[in-house]
């Protein structure tokens, strides 16, 4: 496949870049104390890291990969040839989004060995939060990329997301502890249908607003990608 060649290329200059990987490999880590100060259970704790991780290793990482591809003439350059538009995302993505993929399974296997977390009786619900976690926050990169300037910019145009998603999605602050209009507004966060779906991997709880939320995010992230993104320097 040709999105895996691009792939490989990215991967190699991912581990070049200390940024991508503190981000990546470190940060959800450094989060731990302060998730188990929280809630120390172990389900809360899977599912806090696993938002981290797709707000980190996928989103921000994401964000700065795009600029930085974009401003280098990289993607100018892809788009010549023989590649379409998807497969150079989708390419450019993969390194980040494998990495996060791995960090969660490994996150939820020492959370799972050290807590005592019990197998979730539906683990199709996590599969399927996961992924629509990973499709949503890489097309919101895709668009938070069209509106950076510049890699360093990066940190100021991804910051609504990042922080309306940690604080307003349930990871540090339960929605159950909130007015109930405030917290139906908050479901509708892109990071929230993907962390209630995950812990109904584990407890019988609503899937069908979660399901048709997370969606409609990816219908809006398609539409944001395909009206804004931009592969020419912004200069």
């Amino acid at each position: 496949m040709r999105a895996v060649a691009v792939g490989q290329a990215e991967l190699k200059l991912f581990w070049r870049n200390r940024t991508a990987l503190f981000n990546s490999l470190l940060l959800p880590a450094l989060l731990v104390p302060a998730l188990m100060a929280a809630d120390g259970d172990g389900v809360p704790l899977i599912v806090g890291l696993t938002g981290f991780v797709l707000l980190m290793a996928v989103y921000y990482n994401l964000v700065t990969t795009f600029v930085a591809r974009r401003e280098e003439l990289v993607l100018k350059r892809l788009r010549v040839g023989e590649l379409t538009d998807p497969e150079i995302l989708l390419g450019a993505s993969l390194p980040s989004v494998a990495v996060a993929l791995v960090q969660m399974v490994l996150f939820t296997v020492i959370v799972g060995v050290i807590t005592g977390v019990a197998v979730p009786s539906r683990p199709w619900f996590l599969l399927v939060g996961v992924a629509g976690g990973v499709v949503v926050f890489v097309l919101l990169a895709a668009a938070s990329s069209a509106f950076t300037r510049t890699v360093e910019m990066a940190q100021v145009t991804s910051l609504p997301v990042l922080v309306a998603c940690v604080l307003g999605s349930g990871v540090m602050i339960p929605l159950s502890v909130m007015p109930d209009g405030v917290a139906s507004v908050l479901r509708l966060l892109p990071l929230t249908p993907v962390l209630d779906l995950m812990r109904a991997g584990w407890a019988d709880g609503p899937v069908l607003r979660p399901l048709i939320v997370l969606a409609v995010w990816i219908g809006l992230g398609t539409y944001a990608v395909r009206r804004w993104f931009r592969w020419d320097p912004r200069r």
